[in-house]
């Protein structure tokens, strides 16, 4: 079969163009990272998504205790290392 070819667009902009699309994009990123954040975050098996956390001492983990129906759950600390450094 042969191979077809690709269409080329070429597009101008003046300056004022080119900082308006900036612009539209740097929203766009924010917009995007705040969508992220709602369809990430956290919800109890209830619906709630109040919360309220409790350290324990050690630092390891931390317990999430639901403001609506009280249930509690144990969420490990992602910041804490996971292997010892310089470990391959």
């Amino acid at each position: 079969m042969a191979r077809r070819k690709g269409i080329t667009i070429r597009l101008e902009f003046d300056d004022k163009s080119k900082l308006k699309l900036r612009a539209i994009a740097k929203h766009v990123g924010a917009l995007a990272d705040e969508l992220d954040k709602i369809d990430n975050a956290w919800q109890c098996d209830c619906g709630s998504l109040d919360y309220s956390d409790h350290t324990y001492p050690s630092g390891t983990s931390v317990t999430r205790v639901c403001d609506k129906c009280k249930e509690s759950y144990i969420i490990p600390n992602e910041e804490l290392p996971t292997r010892l450094e310089g470990s391959d």
